[in-house]
């Protein structure tokens, strides 16, 4: 199992070896340097597997190659950053 950037679709997923969509997490652009993170979810039955972390571990790692911001509207990626990636909150 591993975090699939989809970049057409702006979302990063979290997928069985059979494929199949466990987890997501789903941003937009506001400008060309800031992104609004606005969804994570997790499968009722892959939660505490520690799938919604991987899918934030993603998302910070792109917005920091990128240098991106991030405008955090999910609850679960605002705690996220404010904890441990204030840096990067838009």
């Amino acid at each position: 199992m591993s975090v699939l950037h989809d970049k057409e679709n702006h979302r990063f997923i979290f997928q069985t070896e059979q494929n199949k969509l466990i987890g997501e997490l789903n941003y937009h652009y506001v400008s060309d340097k800031v992104l609004n993170a606005y969804h994570t979810e997790v499968d009722v039955n892959h939660q505490g597997e520690g799938i919604a972390g991987k899918l934030y571990n993603a998302l910070i790692e792109f917005a920091e190659q990128n240098q991106l911001k991030i405008q955090p509207s999910c609850s679960y990626i605002e705690k996220r950053m404010t904890r441990s990636h204030a840096e990067l909150i838009a």
